[in-house]
């Protein structure tokens, strides 16, 4: 299941796990550079409409059936017509070759006799896989035929797949924050997805909002999408469809924005990171280097009251404003960003399969007894424009 990470700068301060120590850069092993792409500076045709979507949790054993139908309803009660899942790697891949692919066989069935469009998030390579300083994967042709085999089992049930996720943060590339391994990662992704699916979608693995650059830790994610445009002259963004990034808002209403329009505080609100529109930056580098291509939020949301440590900023959103900054987001999104075409909510239903103290739970829109917030009463009575 998905953990979400955010690190925080908090009055001058960091909140973040334990960090790895220093390790050698190996020299690359992967596929020679590829030659730059003047198709990625055009949108390809991508006429999805726009995806309204939850991020959900789902169940892949045998009495997951009812969670994972009662899931599907929720989403179409509210109108919502996307979710997102992620799937790890190494729970379907435990040894080379080896492969369980039951629990999604379980899962995927549903959500397609609901009507529902599937974003896969896929993430955490399997022990025999990794590269443990940093280049995520020692062989991407296994993570490419992998990708090959997802795609390929689940053409026609999932219209869109995501390479990775976090990817700036460096607990989720298991060492220091590079982007030339992500970059290959993502090639590798890419091609494995469209050989077996050429119709289905690939997002780039969303950055998530840090303002740290400590590859050892994290590494901005403006700085790091820049950077990943810059490599080998941009040779390496031909390998995505949409952009994927994520708007973590903290306390902040979602038109606040440092430091033109700072949040009410108290903290969280001397840098862009703590922000909804963080995400025009992000844009900013695209239009620089000419990409023209759409953007979806695969993660955006407010928590409220939550017990977690580092999550402190929530006790300030209230139920009625977690609401409300919901529904005023994808207003924004819909009124002034035509380059964003799918928004997906952080989260709807954690909160029923997660411990009290998990801080999933206060960012959910469903009660852990699966009763609405307004959350969910707002978002269902939302105009959805598609």
């Amino acid at each position: 299941m998905h953990r979400r990470t955010f690190l925080m700068l908090v009055g001058g301060g960091l909140l973040v796990a334990a960090c790895r120590g220093p390790v050698v850069y190996p020299t690359p092993t992967a596929p020679s550079v590829p030659s730059p792409a003047p198709a990625a500076g055009n949108p390809k045709d991508l006429d999805t409409g726009f995806a309204y979507g939850f991020n959900v949790a789902w169940r892949g054993d045998e009495q997951g059936e009812e969670f994972n139908r009662r899931t599907a309803e929720a989403v179409r009660a509210a109108g919502f017509d996307w979710v997102r899942i992620q799937v790890q790697w190494e729970s379907h891949e435990s040894q080379p070759g080896q492969w369980d692919l039951r629990p999604l066989d379980r899962v995927l069935p549903i959500y397609a006799e609901y009507g529902l469009n599937v974003l896969v998030s896929v993430v955490s390579a399997p022990a025999w896989a990794r590269d443990t300083s940093g280049g995520i994967v020692r062989d991407l042709d296994a993570f490419r035929v992998a990708m090959r085999r997802f795609a390929g089992t689940y053409r026609g049930l999932v219209k869109a797949w995501q390479v990775w996720n976090e990817q700036n943060i460096a607990s989720n590339v298991y060492g220091p924050v590079r982007v030339e391994p992500y970059a290959r990662l993502l090639r590798a992704g890419y091609e494995g997805v469209k050989e077996a699916d050429p119709g289905a979608l690939v997002v780039s693995g969303s950055l998530t909002p840090t303002g740290v650059n400590d590859p050892n830790l994290a590494i901005d994610d403006v700085a790091y999408l820049e950077s990943f445009y810059a490599l080998d002259d941009g040779a390496w963004t031909q390998y995505f469809d949409i952009l994927g990034a994520h708007a973590n808002a903290t306390l902040n209403p979602p038109d606040t924005l440092w430091p033109e329009r700072p949040g009410p505080g108290p903290g969280w609100r001397d840098h862009p990171s703590f922000y909804f529109r963080r995400v025009e930056q992000l844009r900013a580098v695209m239009e620089k280097h000419g990409d023209r291509r759409p953007v979806w939020i695969t993660e955006f949301g407010w928590t409220t009251a939550n017990p977690a440590p580092g999550y402190e900023y929530g006790q300030y959103v209230s139920e009625e404003q977690q609401a409300a900054y919901l529904v005023e987001a994808f207003a924004i999104a819909r009124q002034r960003w035509p380059w964003v075409t799918g928004m997906f909510v952080w989260n709807l239903n954690f909160s029923t399969i997660v411990d009290p103290e998990d801080e999933k739970g206060p960012w959910s829109v469903l009660n852990a007894d699966w009763s609405p917030r307004p959350a969910y009463r707002a978002l269902s009575a939302m105009p959805k424009q598609r």
